[in-house]
């Protein structure tokens, strides 16, 4: 029998594979050398692929030097964190959840771009919008559509905003807005009937901290204050848009059920146990509310499309930012000065 050709030396497939995937470079170049010395005196074969994992193992150690000593590898390192941090604040719009705060690509939350994916951050970094809840469509079973989605989202939305926020004031100061992402025909299709309400900048501007107001923001006076405005300014959230006359019984009934809002409001204010100092401006606000409440009670009896709006004219001139609401602020150690509110 002749005698055996002796196989491929092991130590030069093992250089070869180690050059290629540049792990451990000098582990390459080792190996390498060990398979040249094993394969003369052996007379295997393989010197082709030990010699290749020799220079591959070569390169990648004479880089990888080259990086130690300019600091490119820890410009590398660096950049591989920055990586995994951006990675890791990446959410799609559908996982956003209430309390989180997050950024937008492009020109921010107001962009007409459709943006499937945001930057969630943590409340405390300055950030462009605020998920303040969500609410689901309910009882159907094919996309409705955006012009039925629209309206409710917007009256919904308005009112998830004014509860998580409790207070239209900093809200406006911080030019914060109301915004919204709701369901597609295509996500609709995959089980999607979610509505995520945000309170969201109009021009890129970034605010820290979150709106929210609890009671671990605020103590109960505020909380109880605070609550009975953003109820009574929550009414005009949902007033109907159609048009006079055609719209007529639905603006009197608007109107109606925010006279009994009102008039809840004012039980509220005048039987909660006020400290001493805020009860004399706490039953101004009252009769104000009382005053708001029997402009709105005209406005439900009237048939008349222009006495309709004075009357709801004059219950924003009663109670938007006036002195009294400006004084219970002042006892109550909150923002007191008065927003700038944006024209209509």
């Amino acid at each position: 029998m002749p005698p055996a050709q002796p196989g491929t030396n092991g130590f030069s497939i093992a250089s070869l594979v180690a050059g290629i995937l540049c792990c451990l470079p000098p582990l390459g170049l080792i190996l390498g050398v060990v398979a040249l010395v094993q394969i003369r005196r052996k007379g295997q074969s393989g010197k082709g692929m030990a010699i290749a994992g020799t220079v591959l193992s070569s390169l990648s150690t004479l880089l990888m030097v080259l990086l130690l000593v300019t600091g490119g590898a820890a410009e590398m390192w660096r950049g591989f964190q920055d990586g995994v941090e951006e990675a890791s604040r990446t959410r799609d719009t559908l996982e956003l959840r209430e309390g989180q705060c997050f950024n937008l690509p492009g020109d921010g939350p107001m962009d007409e771009a459709y943006s499937s994916s945001v930057e969630v951050v943590p409340c405390v970094e300055r950030h462009e919008a605020e998920v303040t809840g969500t609410f689901r469509l309910m009882g159907y079973d094919r996309f409705p559509g955006d012009d039925w989605i629209e309206p409710l989202a917007e009256q919904r939305c308005e009112e998830i905003n004014g509860m998580y926020a409790r207070d239209e004031w900093l809200v406006l100061d911080r030019g914060l807005e109301l915004y919204y992402y709701s369901p597609t025909k295509e996500s609709w299709e995959l089980g999607d009937s979610t509505v995520t309400c945000t309170l969201a900048t109009s021009d890129g501007k970034r605010n820290a901290g979150s709106v929210k107001r609890t009671t671990g923001s605020l103590d109960t006076l505020q909380l109880a204050y605070l609550t009975t405005e953003t109820k009574a300014s929550l009414t005009g959230s949902t007033l109907p848009v159609e048009d006079w006359p055609r719209g007529r019984h639905a603006s009197q009934t608007w109107a109606r059920e925010s006279a009994v809002v009102f008039k809840d409001q004012v039980e509220v204010l005048r039987t909660y146990s006020w400290p001493a100092r805020l009860r004399g401006p706490v039953e101004r606000r009252a009769r104000e509310f009382e005053r708001a409440r029997a402009a709105l009670e005209k406005a439900a009896a009237t048939r008349d499309e222009d006495v309709f709006w004075d009357q709801v004219l004059t219950v924003d001139d009663i109670l938007l930012d006036g002195p009294t609401e400006v004084e219970i602020r002042r006892l109550l150690k909150l923002p007191f000065v008065p927003p700038e509110r944006p024209e209509e």
